[in-house]
């Protein structure tokens, strides 16, 4: 039977409410598809670009059955029924002081920064305002929310749908891993909101001057990550494209972080902003515990003891290195010893890295070892764990790490390994920890260790100085 046929055998079939509107189909473990280029049954270009998110049959929508008038939770009197029902149903059984604080100015139409602590429902805060967006009918509203990294981009993605599956159709995800083409046609379609890393996006407007023309709403999430990437020119760019937001259509700009302000956002022409900053809102326990260790070696032995002691409880741990290389030679080292594990960085491919994404994700993998690229905005409530194999360069670094356990209300511990080359790097995180560092009792010689660990990076900056006198006096 051909596929058209199939596809009009499916349409004659009893119409079932859709259960799985987000991700494909469980257990099929493709990853990548028809984002890539292929096309669906039609013949015509999908509408999303996310490849990793769409199922395997023609997206079709129904409208669904209707249900029982639900009570609107008494929590979320702040909000409209309809809306206040949206965030109880995603799980927020009260709305966190981010929410209780910028909803109602966001709902608005007003614009501003908020700064608030990891796991407290930012994303919620932007995305009400865009599911609100696209009740008009008829209406020409476009939404932009630029993001980091690909990872977060495939999870706002999935939380929009999970507001409103209906939000699928329209809704564009353009990031790096995909074809360029793809995208450009993708685009050239009708849709409503895009969420796009600024690298990809510029490739794109390139082609298309004028794709952004129509943006009313604007949300750089993650905005410090944005500009320490290195974004601050794109992002720059990006700007320049969208409508100046004088008139009647006035553009509404949302800025969200975890840990504050970043001078480089003076350099861009965001206009006004309201600032909220909330430091309540953190619910879940986290347990912090520092290890002095006078060998790296000895990092590798207390980690395989640390993931035997979450395996026997069926915990997760996403353990973070310093960069691709040890990324992959530790996971590599994690297999041998018969952890579950997946590496998750930059190098690998796209369809690698959505897949190892996935597999934490669901639970099929029990430790996720990756660089700072899952340390942003990444929402994983099952992890147990955070282990820093290696320790952030800064304070906020360390900050958005530790963010990835002791999310909705679940408690988490971070454990932090400090070794004899981890000198500078502890400074930076003790300067700012709010107090002293809580060390685990058998790795807690806090004195030996500095002075250790200060000889040994005296010496290193003896050793390289000499190397670049040298060079200098070599003409090199």
């Amino acid at each position: 039977m051909s596929e058209d046929r199939a596809a009009d055998k499916s349409a004659r079939a009893p119409r079932q409410p859709r259960q799985d509107v987000v991700g494909a189909s469980k257990g099929s473990g493709k990853v990548g598809g028809r984002g890539s280029g292929e096309k669906n049954p039609s013949g015509k270009p999908s509408r999303s670009l996310s490849p990793d998110l769409r199922p395997p049959t023609p997206v079709r929508f129904y409208a669904p059955k209707p249900k029982p008038a639900v009570s609107v939770p008494k929590a979320w009197t702040l909000l409209p029924p309809e809306l206040a029902r949206t965030a109880a149903n995603l799980g927020f059984a009260k709305p966190t002081p981010v929410q209780k604080e910028c909803l109602l100015p966001a709902l608005a139409g007003e614009s501003f920064q908020a700064v608030a602590p990891t796991g407290t429902g930012k994303t919620l805060v932007y995305l009400l305002p865009v599911w609100k967006s696209l009740q008009a009918r008829g209406s020409k509203h476009r939404n932009l929310i630029l993001v980091p990294t690909r990872e977060l981009g495939y999870q706002v993605s999935q939380m929009l749908q999970q507001i409103d599956p209906r939000a699928r159709d329209g809704l564009a995800l353009c990031v790096g891993g995909h074809d360029l083409d793809a995208q450009k046609r993708n685009l050239a379609t009708d849709w409503h909101t895009l969420i796009a890393t600024p690298g990809r996006l510029l490739d794109v407007l390139d082609a298309v001057p004028d794709l952004l023309k129509s943006i009313r709403l604007l949300v750089l999430d993650e905005f410090d990550r944005l500009i320490d990437l290195g974004f601050e020119e794109q992002v720059g760019k990006i700007l320049a494209k969208l409508p100046s937001g004088n008139g009647s259509a006035k553009r509404q700009t949302l800025l969200f972080s975890a840990t504050g302000e970043n001078d480089a956002l003076l350099r861009l022409p965001l206009g006004e902003l309201a600032k909220h900053h909330v430091t309540a809102g953190k619910s879940a326990p986290l347990t912090e515990t520092f290890y002095l260790f006078k060998s790296n070696k000895k990092k590798g032995d207390v980690l395989v003891d640390v993931l035997a002691a979450t395996a026997a409880a069926k915990g997760q741990v996403l353990v973070f290195v310093a960069n691709r290389e040890k990324a992959n030679h530790l996971n590599g080292l994690l297999r041998l010893r018969g952890f579950p594990a997946e590496a998750l960085h930059g190098d690998r491919l796209q369809s690698e890295r959505a897949q190892a994404y996935q597999n934490f994700k669901d639970g099929k993998v029990r430790v996720l070892v990756a660089t700072d690229l899952a340390a942003r905005g990444l929402d994983i409530p099952e992890v147990d764990q955070v282990v820093n194999f290696d320790l952030p360069r800064n304070f906020r670094e360390y900050v958005h790490r530790s963010g990835r356990t002791a999310r909705r209300a679940r408690p988490g511990s971070c454990l932090s390994f400090a070794g004899p080359d981890d000198y500078l790097a502890l400074r930076n995180l003790e300067k700012e920890f709010g107090g002293p560092l809580p060390l685990h009792p058998d790795y807690a010689q806090y004195d030996r260790w500095l002075t250790d660990a200060r000889r040994a990076h005296e010496t290193k900056v003896r050793i390289q100085k000499k190397a670049d006198f040298l060079r200098r006096e070599q003409g090199l």
